[in-house]
């Protein structure tokens, strides 16, 4: 039996949007599957899928619901934000890093915004939010694949500390990628507001 794993409540963060409504933004949990998947088949388009994993998706495949949803908060961590909808909380954005198996100080990221919630701030926040848990955890290096014609992914990058280059591979894609500094102080939560 592995040991039991800390849930990271440094990483809860609320904020309000302009029109009144609130988002908690938290550390995913083993009990998120059901919502992870349907925010995955229901919350994004075909486009924003395919945006976001680079493949044609309808839904999750179980096993990466479950990947996604069990996460040890340092190898593979991971939040999502809610917001409360029609009488229940309901996930609306997703935001991870992952950590490089073979160069544990560079991990990849990736992210997702519903897109219904689109321009009100909450993948900033939610990149934000990202940056200083990595940067936390001693990740170095941060970095993601973003398809050439993601102009916002591109943009919030960009706007949030990451340079651009052409991936090494393949000329559909840009690589995004920051330095972090080894600060390890849960108060850079701070920073996002």
């Amino acid at each position: 039996m592995g040991a039991a794993v800390r849930y990271p409540v440094e990483w809860i963060d609320r904020f309000r949007l302009a029109d009144g409504s609130w988002i908690t933004l938290r550390p995913v949990l083993p009990q998120d599957d059901v919502q992870e998947g349907e925010f995955v088949a229901h919350g994004l388009t075909r486009e924003s899928r395919y945006l976001r994993f680079l493949v044609g998706l309808t839904m999750l495949p179980e096993a990466l619901v479950q990947s996604f949803t069990h996460v040890d908060y340092h190898e593979h961590f991971a939040l999502i934000a809610e917001s409360f909808i029609g009488g229940k909380q309901t996930q609306v954005g997703d935001a991870r890093f992952v950590r490089d198996s073979d160069s544990p100080e560079a991990a990849e990221l990736g992210i997702a915004v519903a897109d219904a919630w689109h321009r009100f701030g909450i993948g900033g926040r939610l990149l934000c939010l990202l940056v200083a848990a990595a940067r936390a955890q001693g990740v170095m290096r941060l970095y993601g694949d973003v398809l050439r014609d993601n102009a916002p992914m591109l943009a919030l990058a960009r706007a949030h500390g990451f340079g651009t280059q052409q991936h090494p591979n393949d000329a559909t894609l840009v690589r995004v990628r920051r330095l972090l500094a080894t600060q390890t102080t849960p108060e850079l939560v701070a920073v996002c507001e």
